[in-house]
């Protein structure tokens, strides 16, 4: 079994180092003293078009292999560890579930603008009770009528404070652990969804990390 990179994997891994070490490493020092979500940054390295990596050529992705993103992930965070936890999120867990379970209407809503950075995304796990054990979150979701309302606060959200959407977890059946979970799609200009604080971090300080 062969495990080197073919020359195609070579080659991009040349591209993104490179782009890396253009965009990314002269502003690292400065975008952890900020302590800021960097935007200027994040249109200029979301027009490359390595936001859609992962996703297929009809929502504007590259369906790249799964190595092949590996390799962009590793240089990525080489060059600023905070702006590859904004980056990361974007394009694994913030669309993952859109791009694998939403409707082609909620895809070209959210997906198709998150693959060209237009819209920030991010998701929702952890509370103060509940981070690893997802058994225990107390988030409540109830429907009504054709409606979901959802109740609670997630804490230590990636991109929280400038996402548009998130991917929110729930209860649906209280008592059945995690087996009365369920996901939702929450887009930030909905009634009733406010940000809370923005939280300091000791590093990583690119990223933006909040409560919704």
């Amino acid at each position: 079994m062969d495990f080197a990179f073919t020359e195609e994997q070579e080659f991009f891994r040349s591209q993104v180092r490179d782009a890396v070490d253009r965009m990314i490493v002269p502003l690292a020092e400065e975008i952890d003293e900020r302590e800021e979500f960097p935007r200027a940054l994040w249109d200029d390295f979301a027009a490359l078009g390595f936001f859609g990596l992962r996703y297929p050529e009809a929502y504007g992705g590259l369906e790249a292999d799964t190595t092949t993103s590996m390799i962009f992930f590793e240089e990525l965070a080489r060059g600023s560890n905070g702006f590859s936890m904004a980056v990361t999120v974007q394009m694994l867990m913030g669309t993952y579930f859109i791009g694998r379970f939403g409707s082609e209407e909620v895809k070209q809503r959210c997906l198709v603008p998150a693959i060209a950075g237009e819209k920030i995304a991010a998701i929702c796990f952890t509370e103060d009770q509940s981070g690893s054990d997802l058994a225990g979150t107390r988030t409540t979701a109830v429907r009504d009528g054709d409606d979901w309302i959802i109740n609670g606060t997630k804490q230590w959200v990636t991109n929280g404070p400038v996402c548009d959407f998130a991917t929110v977890l729930a209860t649906t059946e209280p008592g059945k652990g995690l087996k009365g979970l369920d996901f939702f799609l929450v887009e930030l200009d909905r009634p009733g969804v406010s940000r809370g604080q923005v939280l300091k971090k000791l590093g990583s300080r690119g990223s933006v990390t909040g409560e919704l």
